[in-house]
C-alpha cells in the first residue's frame, strides 16, 4: 500500500497530489477539533489559554526546528545529486576533447565508447532511476571505455601524458557514476517520516486546548496551520528522491554534452 502511494505521487505533478495532501491535512485537523469541540467545553478551555499558549509556542517551536532541519537536509540532498549529474556529465565531455591529442583510429574508439556510455545513462538508465530504482546498464561502457583507454599504446610523450590523464578522469567519471546511483536511493527512512506526521498531529492537535468565544475562528486557525503544515510536507515530498517526480534532476547536462559533440565534432588529422 505505501510503494502504491509513493508510486502515486511521484508519478502525477505536483499541482494534483500537492493540493490533495494539504487538503487531507486540513481536513482531519478540523474534524478533529469538531469532535474535540464536542467532548471538552469551550469554557473549561478557555480557562486555561495562558498554560496553553505557552506549551504551544514550546511544541510550535520544537517541530519548526525539526521540519526546518529535515527540509534542509532534503534541499542539500537534491542539491549534491544534481552536482554529482554535471560533474559526470562534464568528466565525459573532458574525456572527449582529450581525444583530439591521439591518432584518429584510437581517438574514435575512445569517442565511440564514450557517445555510448552517454547515450544508455540518458535513454536506458534515467527512466529507470525515475521509478526509484537503480540502474545497472552502464557499467559495461564504462568498462569498455577503460578497456579502450589502456590500449592506447602511446608512442610519444604526449600520448603518454594524454593516457595518464584520461585514466584518472575515467577513475573520476567512475566515482561520479557511482555516487549518482547512491543517490537513486538517497531518500528520507519511513520511520523519519512517521516522526514528521505524528509531530504534525501533535502540533494541529495542541491547537485543540485553545477556548475561543467564535469557533468558527478557531476553526480558520487550526486549518490555516493545518495548511501550512501541509505545504511544507509536500515541498519535502517533491524533493526527497532527487531522480523522481515533477521536481527532479534531469539528464539535462548529458544532453547538453552530447549536443555539444554534434555541434563541435573533434576533427581528423
Amino acid at each position: 500500500m505505501r510503494v502504491m502511494i509513493v508510486d502515486w505521487i511521484y508519478n502525477n505533478p505536483t499541482w494534483l497530489w500537492g493540493p490533495i495532501v494539504v487538503a487531507v491535512f486540513v481536513i482531519v485537523g478540523c474534524g478533529g477539533l469538531l469532535i474535540f469541540h464536542q467532548l471538552v467545553h469551550v469554557k473549561l478551555r478557555r480557562a486555561h489559554n495562558d498554560l496553553a499558549g505557552f506549551t504551544f509556542a514550546i511544541v510550535g517551536v520544537l517541530y519548526a526546528v525539526l521540519l526546518a532541519f529535515i527540509a534542509i537536509a532534503t534541499w542539500e540532498s537534491f542539491s549534491r545529486a544534481s552536482d554529482i549529474v554535471e560533474n559526470e556529465s562534464d568528466y565525459a565531455g573532458g574525456m572527449y576533447l582529450d581525444t583530439a591529442g591521439l591518432p584518429d583510429a584510437k581517438g574514435q574508439e575512445i569517442r565511440d565508447a564514450l557517445a555510448k556510455y552517454v547515450s544508455v545513462v540518458i535513454g536506458v538508465e534515467w527512466p529507470i532511476q525515475r521509478t526509484g530504482k537503480t540502474p545497472d546498464q552502464g557499467w559495461k561502457p564504462l568498462r569498455d571505455l577503460a578497456t579502450a583507454i589502456a590500449t592506447i599504446h602511446p608512442q610519444n610523450s604526449g600520448e603518454a601524458v594524454i593516457e595518464a590523464e584520461m585514466l584518472k578522469t575515467w577513475n573520476e567519471l567512475y566515482d561520479a557514476r557511482s555516487a549518482r546511483l547512491s543517490a537513486v536511493q538517497g531518500h528520507i527512512p519511513g520511520v523519519i517520516w512517521a516522526i514528521v506526521f505524528f509531530g504534525a498531529a501533535i502540533t494541529t492537535a495542541y491547537t485543540y486546548f485553545f477556548g475561543y468565544e467564535h469557533f468558527g475562528m478557531h476553526l480558520a486557525m487550526t486549518a490555516t496551520l493545518a495548511a501550512t503544515l501541509g505545504l511544507i510536507i509536500v515541498m519535502i515530498i517533491a524533493l526527497d528522491w532527487p531522480f523522481r517526480g515533477e521536481i527532479s534532476v534531469s539528464p539535462d547536462p548529458f544532453i547538453m554534452t552530447q549536443q555539444s559533440w554534434a555541434e563541435a565534432p573533434i576533427p581528423r588529422k
